[in-house]
């Protein structure tokens, strides 16, 4: 039991990370580097 809990919680994780790694990509561009490291000028 506590293995699929430990794995339920490693896979909502990822799914989180990959979704906003997508969402950051789509998201419409500012000026600056394309890195989004805050640089805007």
């Amino acid at each position: 039991m506590l293995e699929t809990i430990l794995i339920g919680l490693l896979f909502i994780g990822a799914v989180g990370y990959v979704g906003n790694r997508i969402r950051k990509e789509l998201s419409p561009k500012k000026s600056g580097c394309a890195k989004g490291c805050g640089c805007e000028k």
